[in-house]
């Protein structure tokens, strides 16, 4: 007997870049995880990709609202890649796991200099 996956929604929130002269181009990525119900999703592994390149830009762990979060911090140093995330927004994507579903959600992209 197995048991099916339970259905999830992953909502991606607006991506913000950083452009500060001098030194490293940023982007802030927020992602949250529920059920079907709308209950946080706990401990699970988010991973963020630029939309236009399929780059990986990093991942992070849902909190206890179901929030993952993630400062790329120095990891986008590719012109090309930030000028595509920038243009594009970024995609989250939950792998699933034993027990939910797969699923990926799209963000756009708002810029401050």
């Amino acid at each position: 007997m197995t048991s099916e996956k339970k259905p999830v929604r992953l909502k991606a929130r607006t991506v913000s870049g950083h452009v500060v002269a001098h030194a490293p181009i940023s982007g802030d990525f927020e992602a949250t995880l529920t059920d079907a119900d709308g209950k946080p999703i706990v401990g699970r592994q988010i991973t963020f990709y630029s939309t236009a390149s399929g780059q990986r830009v990093g991942s992070a762990t849902t909190d206890q609202s179901g929030i993952a979060t993630l400062n790329s911090g120095s990891k986008i140093l590719d012109p090309v890649i930030v000028a595509s995330t920038l243009a594009t927004g970024a995609e989250a994507r939950f792998e699933g796991d034993d027990e939910y579903q797969a699923a990926s959600a799209h963000a756009g992209t708002t810029v401050g200099v």
